[in-house]
């Protein structure tokens, strides 16, 4: 078995091994990761994509959806390549699925209710600050962003997966969006979409999990989250398809 997924840094290996790991352990499978630190949800579409034409013996997918609030837009100017090698100490690949600041050349720019303030230093401009302040401080916390946005980038995986002809099974990090669906007219067209019940950000409160940063968990806490949490949706997906 071969499942693709798809995250933001909950879903990377940077503050030990995430829930997928421990996926690929218990399922014996194979894994196929495009998952980025820092990346919206939109983000992750164009990567989903790209893998799916190139991966066609996928059996299916999963997506950790992240926090709505992050915004991605289109970035010109920058140099991938030099920017890589100028700020990140890193070799700049455009074949590397994980990049996460381009897919196929193609450069990104995720806005975080946190962050921001490094675009002077990518593009080597000078602009005021004051237009970042004005997209933290309405644009990003704007119902439209928190509360609709999602379902928008929900339909198009959908429709995505509809045309590879794959099943995809989604959960959420940090807001339930089956409640946030009902809460805002979306409850009915989702309802069809296979998403997991809740969201880990409550359930890691139940479970009075600690995490190692502000908001991130290591491996023990994963394989909580992984075992309690997201293994029974796995599982009943899998069985609900017949996917062996």
């Amino acid at each position: 078995m071969k499942i693709g997924f798809a995250g933001c840094s909950h879903s990377t290996i940077t503050y030990g091994l995430p829930w997928s790991t421990h996926m690929k352990n218990d399922l014996l499978c194979e894994t196929v990761d495009v998952s980025t630190s820092g990346a919206s949800n939109e983000m992750f579409i164009e990567k989903v994509k790209k893998i799916l034409e190139i991966e066609n013996n996928i059996d299916f997918f999963i997506i950790q959806l992240t926090d709505p609030s992050r915004m991605m837009m289109g970035l010109y100017g920058n140099n991938p390549q030099e920017e890589y090698e100028k700020y990140n100490n890193v070799e700049y690949r455009p074949s590397n699925i994980n990049c996460y600041r381009q897919t196929n050349g193609i450069s990104y720019y995720n806005l975080l209710i946190n962050g921001g303030k490094d675009l002077n230093k990518i593009l080597d401009t000078n602009f005021s600050t004051d237009i970042l302040d004005f997209l933290q401080e309405h644009v990003l916390i704007s119902d439209y962003n928190m509360k609709i946005k999602i379902f928008h980038t929900l339909m198009t995986y959908k429709s995505l997966f509809n045309y590879f002809g794959k099943k995809v099974l989604f959960f959420s990090w940090n807001v339930d969006i089956k409640q946030l669906a009902k809460e805002n007219g979306y409850g009915d067209i989702i309802k069809e979409f296979d998403i997991i019940d809740g969201c880990v950000v409550n359930f890691t409160k139940e479970k009075k999990l600690t995490p190692c940063d502000s908001t991130h968990y290591d491996t023990e806490s994963h394989k909580i989250i992984y075992n309690e949490f997201i293994k029974s949706n796995i599982n009943d997906f899998i069985k609900k398809y017949n996917i062996i």
